[in-house]
């Protein structure tokens, strides 16, 4: 990508093999998961460390091909997958769990490619029941998930949990890891053509709700007027107000992404007499993305591979994902 714009910005060209520095293992690339994040930065929407040239693609798993002269936990041939971001490992961020604020954080890119360099730290070793195709988007959508459910909205057994987005890559799993907890699970997605899916994955209410629509009136009808106590957001700014009118007094709404560039206004009033708490994910640290890992291989999250198109067809990978038409990730192979 040699500019942000329209997804034929995105072209095949040939690069050097990456050289490898200490602390890095370069990966012969299985699959690579075309997340909302790759849209946003060809897009132009997100510009942080955006710069050019530059290979997109932070979902990646593959097999080690070759680690660098510090690194002790992987060896050639080890299968792995990667979180989305790497970090020091030393500051006190990282060593008081929260190594994804960590000062030194920077985006893994790079994956649509053949071959990629990344640190020892953000790789996590993946069995061999999981396909490539499988534990590709497990850094960037179940760890965070299982993130924003488990450890951040500490949903609880018995509470009532809204997922925004719920077909996407963060809702699928969201809407899993909630019924797995014990939440009644109240899925909102755009199109009625997913409705049954997410019904089959655990969700035990549909809403589809086309941009735009207040669904608050469904979620109060659906709860007795007495709203959720988990709101999941995986959409941002064009689902808030309906999202907040359906929380409940005292709930806790989880911010987990932000698709795009507008901003929300709320009169703090609504905040303190709804007893509200806002708290903001931030993907998924190492032993969250293990856990991840442990949770598919055990059957109790499935990733949906929505399509697997060969790395020449990433233009036409972008536009299904910008389009919002599939249920699961979009994947490419080299």
């Amino acid at each position: 990508m040699h500019e942000q714009g329209a997804p034929s910005v995105l072209r095949i060209e040939d690069m050097p093999v990456p050289v490898i520095k200490a602390n890095e293992v370069l990966i012969k690339v299985g699959a690579v998961g075309v997340s909302y994040h790759d849209v946003v930065e060809r897009n132009g929407a997100y510009q942080r460390g955006v710069h050019f040239p530059m290979v997109l693609g932070n979902e990646v798993a593959g097999t080690v091909e070759k680690v660098g002269d510090l690194v002790t936990t992987l060896k050639a041939g080890d299968r792995v997958c990667c979180k989305p971001f790497q970090v020091c490992g030393m500051c006190r961020r990282c060593r008081n769990g929260m190594e994804t604020a960590c000062k030194k954080r920077r985006g893994v890119r790079g994956g649509y490619a053949e071959y990629v360099a990344i640190t020892e730290e953000a790789l996590v070793k993946i069995p061999d029941s999981l396909t490539f195709e499988e534990a590709c988007m497990l850094g960037a959508s179940t760890g965070v998930a299982l993130n924003a459910v488990r450890d951040v909205a500490k949903v609880q057994i018995g509470e009532r949990v809204l997922v925004t987005g719920a077909s996407g890559g963060c809702g699928i799993p969201s809407v899993e890891i909630a019924r797995a907890s014990g939440a009644t699970v109240i899925a909102v997605t755009r199109s009625e053509a997913k409705r049954q899916e997410l019904l089959d994955i655990g969700a035990h209410h549909v809403i589809v709700a086309p941009d735009g629509k207040d669904f608050s009136g469904d979620v109060n009808a659906l709860t007795q007027d007495e709203g959720v106590d988990v709101v999941i957001d995986n959409v941002g700014s064009r689902v808030f107000t309906p999202s907040f009118k359906s929380l409940a007094v005292g709930g806790r709404y989880a911010f987990v992404g932000q698709l795009f560039r507008e901003e929300i206004s709320i009169n703090p009033a609504r905040i303190f007499f709804k007893r509200a708490r806002f708290i903001g994910v931030g993907s998924c640290r190492r032993d969250q993305l293990e856990d991840a890992v442990a949770l598919v291989a055990s059957g109790k999250v499935k990733p949906r591979v929505a399509k697997v198109l060969p790395l020449e067809q990433a233009a036409e990978a972008h536009a299904m994902v910008e389009g919002g038409d599939v249920v699961g990730r979009v994947v490419l192979k080299p």
